[in-house]
């Protein structure tokens, strides 16, 4: 129940997404002065609508996103001479250029904005190694032989409290110890699951002499780091160029022929993969259980990434429109769109097609933190 509330948030939230997008084209041609006919919540029959001015608003049954008509942006429609000169063809390169932008400009602002807000009102929280162990190495390393961890019978969640009877608090307190302590035999006082055991191991000593006892360390929250005003501007900044990089290798990656052997069903699901709403609904639910930071940063991730995608150079989508705008300026002379729209079909067959390759991943194989 709780996943099905997840995925209808989820869902919900991508369709305000795409109505905000809509709304910076609706926005940018009324302050353009070019003449916009129709602005739809959904899609098919009519719920309801009402006009206003020269625009007609409403809303239609299949709630899964939304539109705005703007005059002569379809190259089939049929534009009066008296209106020509506010419509999309009309219309100076500079104008449209700006209204097609401004679809991707209205996520980009909103990104920086929830992660700015988030990170001057709630602070990026910090995490430092703790005694509480991720993982156990089965094996000694470049050996057969089991790890020390393991024949000590250490798992994964145990959180070691004390060595020999000195407590540890953190990471470097343990690591400390364990490396000045080859060959030795220890006393591990370990709370499981509510409850406290006592672990007797036999420390493996490293070709350098140290000591080793096959254990990792899970990140424990510290606390939050503050910042002021002109701080939260800078980490915004960081934040955007981390972000932008993290799209820029998802591009990358949908590319590379591993994606693909996990689309297509040659090997085994991996968490570097694509996801669809369902999917995002389910990492979306697991970082807002781990707080309102993690939770903004995702969604604002998620804004940053539609606005990359729509400005990708490839009919129909917005990044198509701005490639045609500088051919007309290169040129000279406007480009027939029909000409382009074999390419068209053939993009969103593509999307299509990669949707529903990654939803069936995402219901067979779901991702999830790790």
């Amino acid at each position: 129940m709780d996943y099905a509330i997840n995925v209808l948030a989820v869902l919900g939230v991508v369709i305000v997404l795409v109505i905000t997008h809509e709304f910076g084209h609706f926005t940018a041609a009324k302050l353009t002065g070019i003449k916009v006919t129709e602005f739809f919540v959904g899609f098919g029959p009519r719920i309801l609508s009402f006009r206003r001015g020269e625009t007609e608003y409403g809303m239609k049954w299949l709630l899964v996103g939304g539109y705005v008509k703007i005059l002569g942006m379809n190259p089939d429609e049929q534009v009066s001479e008296e209106d020509y000169h506010r419509s999309y063809r009309g219309s100076p390169i500079w104008k449209r250029a700006v209204v097609i932008f401004s679809g991707s400009l209205v996520h980009l602002t909103l990104a920086l904005l929830m992660i700015f807000a988030a990170i001057w009102m709630l602070g990026i929280p910090v995490y430092r190694a703790g005694t509480t162990v991720a993982e156990v190495a089965q094996t000694l390393p470049g050996e057969s032989g089991d790890s020390p961890a393991a024949l000590a019978g250490l798992r994964d969640g145990d959180r070691i409290l004390a060595v020999d009877g000195w407590e540890v608090a953190d990471w470097d307190q343990l690591r400390e110890f364990i490396v000045d302590n080859p060959g030795e035999e220890v006393e591990l006082r370990v709370e499981r699951e509510g409850e406290t055991l006592t672990l007797q191991a036999q420390l493996a000593r490293r070709d350098d002499g140290s000591g080793y006892l096959g254990i990792s360390p899970r990140a424990e929250r510290a606390g939050e780091e503050r910042y002021g005003f002109t701080g939260s501007l800078g980490k915004t900044g960081e934040w955007f160029a981390r972000a932008t990089y993290g799209v820029a290798y998802s591009f990358y990656r949908l590319c590379t022929p591993g994606v693909w052997k996990q689309l297509l069903g040659v090997s085994r699901p991996t968490v570097d993969r694509p996801v669809t709403v369902v999917g995002a609904s389910r990492i979306a639910g697991e970082f807002a259980e781990e707080g309102a930071f993690f939770f903004l940063s995702f969604l604002a991730f998620i804004l940053l990434f539609l606005a990359y995608v729509n400005l990708l150079p490839l009919p129909p989508l917005d990044g198509g429109y701005l490639l045609v705008l500088l051919v007309e300026k290169v040129r000279g002379k406007p480009v027939d769109l029909r000409k382009l729209y074999p390419v068209a079909v053939a993009v969103l067959i593509f999307f299509g097609m990669l949707f529903l390759l990654t939803l069936r991943l995402d219901i067979t194989s779901p991702v999830s933190l790790p």
